[in-house]
C-alpha cells in the first residue's frame, strides 16, 4: 500500500444532507448495529502498523464455556486495502481481528469500510460491514420458554434487522412478539413471584392481571415497582413496564434511527427478563437443595446420635 494513502484528500460532502451520528472506533465494534455509518476521526498509521488505529481493547459478548458474558478482547491483527473512486474521494476496507483475554481461545472479526467526508478534519464516514460471531447479546436458554417457541423466528428476524439497521423492520418483529405474548409475560413473572414464595398480595395482583383482557390496562395494573419480585427489576425498574412504554408508538410516529433504538432496547429488555427469570429459579432450586441436604444430615445425626 502506498504511504501516501495515509493522508487522503477528499471533497467536502454534499450539502442538505444530514452527516451520521459521531462515534469511535471503539463504540463502532462494540455497540453500533452493521450498515449504521457513523462520523468517527481517524488517525492514520502505517499500513503494516494497525492502519486505523483500532483500540487496543474491547468489551464484547464471549460465547465460550469459560466466559458467557462481556470480556475484554485484545487487538491481534488487522489489514486494509484502497481504492480511489470516480469522485476523488479514498475508500478504505479493513478487516481486524481481537481475542479474548478471558478464555485465550475466542475471538472477534470485523470489517469496517471507511470513506473520506472532508479535507483536513480527519473526520471520516465509517460503517461496519461484517462481524463474526454475528452482532447482538447472546440469547438467554430461557428466552424462548418466555417468549414461545412460535415466536423464536421472529426473534431471530428482529435480531437480524437490527444487526443490519433496520429499525422499522426490528421494531414491527418486537411489536409482534409482545403482542403474541403479553400475557405469557405476566405468566412467567407470577411462576417466579410463586417460585421465590413472593407475598400472597403479590401473586394475587399478578394473577388478576393475567386475566386482565387488555395488555394496556395489566400493564397499568403492575406499573408499582412492588407488583413483580424484586430480583426481576431492573435498575429498580419494572421491565414488562419498560416494554410496553417502548413499544407503544405506531411505527408511522418514529422515524428509522428511532424504530431502531428502540428495537434494540427492546432486546435488551426481553433478553435481560429471560436471565432474571433462570437466575431466580435457579437460586430458588439452589437453596431449596441445600435446605434438603441440611435436613438429611441433621436427620442422619440424630439418628445416630439416639443409637449410640
Amino acid at each position: 500500500m502506498d504511504e501516501s494513502n495515509s493522508t487522503p484528500t477528499c471533497p467536502v460532502p454534499v450539502s442538505g444532507l444530514a452527516p451520521p451520528e459521531t462515534a469511535t472506533l471503539e463504540e463502532l465494534l462494540q455497540e453500533v448495529p452493521l450498515h449504521s455509518a457513523r462520523s468517527i476521526p481517524i488517525q492514520w498509521r502505517q499500513p503494516e502498523t494497525n492502519f486505523l488505529g483500532f483500540p487496543a481493547n474491547i468489551e464484547v459478548h464471549c460465547d465460550h464455556p469459560k466466559c458467557g458474558g462481556i470480556r475484554r478482547h485484545s487487538y491481534k491483527r488487522s489489514d486494509a486495502h484502497t481504492t480511489d473512486r470516480q469522485t476523488g474521494s479514498l475508500t478504505v476496507y479493513s478487516f481486524v481481528s481481537y481475542a479474548c483475554t478471558n478464555c485465550t481461545e475466542s475471538g472477534k472479526v470485523f470489517g469496517v469500510k471507511v470513506i473520506a467526508e472532508e479535507t483536513g478534519t480527519g473526520i471520516y464516514t465509517c460503517t461496519k460491514i461484517y462481524q463474526e460471531p454475528p452482532f447482538g447479546h447472546a440469547i438467554p436458554k430461557r428466552l424462548f420458554q418466555v417468549i414461545g417457541e412460535s415466536n423464536r423466528e421472529h426473534f431471530l428476524q428482529a435480531r437480524r434487522a437490527i444487526a443490519r439497521g433496520l429499525g422499522i423492520g426490528a421494531y414491527a418483529y418486537y411489536r409482534r412478539i409482545v403482542e403474541n405474548t403479553k400475557f405469557d409475560l405476566v405468566g412467567s413473572v407470577l411462576e417466579v413471584a410463586q417460585a421465590t414464595n413472593a407475598s400472597p398480595q403479590q401473586i394475587e395482583l399478578l394473577k388478576k392481571a393475567q386475566s386482565e383482557k387488555q395488555f394496556s390496562k395489566a400493564i397499568e395494573m403492575l406499573r408499582d415497582v412492588s407488583a413483580i419480585p424484586a430480583v426481576l427489576l431492573i435498575d429498580g425498574q419494572n421491565p414488562l413496564v419498560w416494554l410496553h412504554d417502548a413499544l407503544s408508538e405506531g411505527i408511522h410516529k418514529l422515524s428509522d434511527r428511532e424504530c431502531l433504538e428502540r428495537a434494540r432496547e427492546a432486546e435488551v429488555i426481553v433478553c435481560e427478563i429471560a436471565d432474571r427469570m433462570q437466575m431466580a429459579v435457579t437460586e430458588q432450586k439452589a437453596v431449596k437443595d441445600a435446605l434438603s441436604s441440611m435436613m438429611k444430615r441433621k436427620k442422619a445425626d440424630g439418628e445416630g446420635a439416639a443409637t449410640s
